[in-house]
C-alpha cells in the first residue's frame, strides 16, 4: 500500500510539472481559466475545455497536456504498465482535488461544476 501511495504521489508531482515549469503568465492564465470553470480536469488524466477557450489558452493547455503525456509515458515505462493506466490513476487523484466552482468531466463525457460537496469517487478509482 505504501508503494502504491508513493507511486501515485510521484505521478501527481510529475504530472504537475507541466504546470510548474510554465512561464508565470501562462500558469496564471490557466489557473484563472480553471477557477472560472473554462478548463477542468477529466477522467483521462488530462485537462479539457468545459467552455470554448481562446486560441492562446488552448495552446497553453495543450502544452500542459503534452507534458502530462510525457510524464505518464515515463512512469508507465518505469512501472511496466501502460500510459493509460498511469493517466487514469492520476485522474483519480486530480479529480479528488477539484475545488468548489471548478469544472470536471467524468467518463460519461458530461462537464460538471463541483459544488460544496466532494465529488463522488468514480467506480474506476
Amino acid at each position: 500500500m505504501i508503494k502504491r501511495k508513493a507511486s501515485i504521489a510521484a505521478i501527481f508531482a510529475v504530472a504537475l510539472g507541466g504546470i510548474a515549469t510554465m512561464a508565470p503568465a501562462q500558469n496564471s492564465a490557466v489557473q484563472q481559466a480553471i477557477a472560472q470553470g473554462v478548463v477542468g480536469e477529466t477522467a483521462t488524466g488530462y485537462l479539457g475545455f468545459a467552455q470554448t477557450p481562446s486560441p492562446q489558452l488552448r495552446a497553453q493547455v495543450d502544452a500542459i497536456n503534452l507534458g502530462r503525456r510525457s510524464a505518464f509515458a515515463d512512469l508507465a515505462q518505469q512501472r511496466g504498465t501502460t500510459r493509460q493506466q498511469v493517466a487514469e490513476e492520476t485522474a483519480c487523484n486530480r479529480l479528488s482535488r477539484v475545488d468548489p466552482g471548478e469544472a470536471y468531466q467524468l467518463r460519461d463525457g458530461v462537464w460538471r461544476t463541483r459544488g460544496s460537496a466532494p465529488i463522488p469517487t468514480p467506480p474506476y478509482c
